[in-house]
């Protein structure tokens, strides 16, 4: 297992730290802006770039997508430095890498937002590299396609960005891979990605980014990290959402694996989330992570349903953890004063942190008799590992005296007489 992660992270409801989060995002208000150029300032602002992108002339340091450039890329490539792109709704099949250059790239809020697919030759869908494109900002898009092991949706190589309100959905290879930057996402969702070894939602390697009121979900990799991943660095999740993530092989981490890196979680939902191994919520392996006003609830794993550790500082405040502490929490280095455990927030009577409704929902855990109840809790008195009421109802054992119980077992037990010794109660019928 490797030996060095950390992760930090949060939810939202209020959000108490409150000078946490303006220190974290004090500064980036301007950058969230959009806008459109009007005659009189020459000033790009938010009234009118949002219909269809066509302007009857052309507008200085305003690029159209398609009516000006048929492609992205083309658009990137004729691009001055801080020039905005405007993207029209559509599907475009390329491969787009911005290279050492600040610019905007603004799709339509409104739906269909552009979609940027990828094509045939693997590898990333958008890239935006080198110091020299920090200031970049993407908005309003869709990345998927990326594919192969290193076929993320959106690749950051060094380059310090914001992302707003996108969507990267359906990338192998990571939804997106954070090389070294300090990059920042408002409002984005990742789901439905996934990476042959770590980080399907969202891969941190070295870097600092900070993830505001985004929403990851249904994302799996192969060993660390479902959802998120970060080794070295510093993670930063505010007002976020990290469910249904999974590990798939001798894992850890389902939603979060941290690995020599410092993870911070402030007010954010740590849900329904499995891992093979350990840390079904998140894994901290190594560094340290600070849990403040977070929820974790129905995560799943063979150990430390809700949180793992391993040579790290883990630490909670104001955090709500759904299962005791001695199954729910496992490893070295946790301090767990700030959190509050509860085991009535939902019915696990197969003690494996999850919702024992939700399980027999999903097929994964069998009810025969339908009962909502987990076979293997329900009662077996034969012990053969099929359920009473079910060998009953089958007709496979006789329950003469209908309360539920085999006539075999209530004979054994000396509750009922079998004189005879054929196998059903005295008095019974057939007897």
């Amino acid at each position: 297992m490797k030996q060095s992660l950390q992760q930090r992270g949060g939810k939202g409801r209020s959000l108490p730290h409150a000078a946490v989060l303006i220190a974290l995002i004090g500064g980036a208000t301007a950058s969230l802006y959009r806008g459109v150029f009007t005659e009189q300032s020459n000033a790009y602002n938010a009234a009118t770039a949002l219909d269809g992108f066509t302007f009857a002339r052309s507008i200085e340091g305003v690029r159209q997508v398609p009516s000006q450039y048929a492609t992205i890329q083309a658009a990137v490539d004729a691009a001055s430095y801080g020039d905005t792109i405007l993207i029209a709704p559509g599907t475009y099949a390329e491969r787009v890498w911005v290279d050492g250059k600040k610019v905007t790239l603004r799709g339509s809020e409104a739906a269909p937002r552009p979609q940027i697919i990828g094509d045939t030759t693997g590898g990333e869908s958008l890239r935006v590299s080198g110091v020299g494109a920090t200031g970049t900002q993407l908005e309003h898009l869709a990345v998927t396609g990326g594919n192969g092991p290193s076929g993320c949706g959106l690749l950051i190589d060094h380059a310090e960005i914001r992302v707003r309100d996108c969507t990267f959905n359906d990338n192998r290879g990571s939804g997106v891979s954070n090389i070294g930057s300090n990059s920042m996402f408002y409002s984005c969702r990742f789901e439905g990605n996934a990476a042959t070894v770590c980080g399907g939602g969202f891969r941190n390697e070295g870097g600092s980014p900070t993830l505001t009121d985004c929403t990851v979900v249904r994302n799996s990799a192969g060993t660390f990290g479902g959802g998120l991943y970060s080794h070295a660095g510093r993670l930063t999740l505010v007002h976020s959402t990290i469910s249904e993530n999974a590990t798939t092989s001798g894992a850890w981490g389902g939603g979060i694996y941290s690995d020599a890196s410092d993870l911070l979680v402030f007010n954010t939902s740590i849900e329904k989330n499995l891992s093979v191994d350990s840390g079904g919520g998140a894994f901290v392996a190594g560094g340290t992570a600070e849990f403040a006003g977070c929820q974790f609830i129905a995560n799943s794993s063979a150990t430390g349903w809700n949180i793992g550790s391993s040579g790290a500082q883990v630490s909670f405040s104001d955090s709500t953890i759904c299962g005791d502490a001695e199954t729910s929490i496992v490893g070295d280095g946790i301090n767990n004063a700030g959190a509050t455990f509860t085991t009535s927030c939902f019915s696990d009577r197969n003690r494996n942190g999850r919702d024992d409704a939700e399980e027999i929902a999903l097929g994964i855990t069998p009810d025969c008799d339908s009962n909502g109840v987990p076979d293997a809790q329900d009662p077996d008195c034969n012990q053969n590992g099929i359920v009473d009421r079910c060998e009953i109802q089958a007709g496979w054992v006789h329950d003469c005296n209908g309360n539920g119980v085999p006539d075999r077992c209530e004979i054994d037990w000396g509750i009922e007489v079998d004189s005879d010794a054929d196998g059903l109660i005295d008095g019974c019928a057939g007897e």
